[in-house]
């Protein structure tokens, strides 16, 4: 199809690998500082790309950004620039988007430190940890538990 990205063989690159469908993952997630979805708008503010050319990468529009562009956008949402090559896995992809998900959430929870202190113990150690947590939730009847 004429101006679709392609690989070195000639062949489209695999669905999830382009950087409409790596940059649109990352706009899915929700913004630990607004509470929302991150929109167009803030992140060109924040990178000072123009918000038309972000809708035109996020449509695919534009296909082939500039390493500028990449390094921004890569800096703006604390991924690597590999992040966005149609080399990465898509699992890899999953697994860093996941990632950020999952540390934006303990910030929010405000269990980073709890997360920085339970490094390095073993994991009999670790166990007894779950165990209070467990004990804790279902104390104040969290998780549907009842105490």
């Amino acid at each position: 199809m004429p101006g679709e990205v392609q690989d070195g063989d000639g062949s489209a690159p695999p669905e999830g690998r382009t950087v409409k469908d790596r940059l649109n993952a990352l706009f899915a997630m929700v913004n630990p500082e607004t509470g929302r979805h991150y929109v167009n708008a803030d992140v060109a503010r924040a990178t000072g790309i123009s918000a038309s050319a972000i809708a035109q990468l996020r449509q695919g529009v534009k296909l082939n950004p500039t390493l500028n562009t990449i390094e921004a956008l890569s800096d703006f949402f604390g991924v690597t620039t590999e992040y966005f090559s149609r080399k990465t896995s898509d699992e890899h992809a999953r697994r860093v988007v996941a990632g950020l998900e999952l540390l934006n959430a303990a910030e929010k929870a405000g269990v980073v430190g709890l997360f920085a202190r339970a490094s390095g113990l073993s994991e009999e150690n670790l166990h007894m940890v779950r165990a209070v947590i467990e004990t804790a939730r279902k104390a104040q009847g969290l998780d549907g538990s009842q105490s």
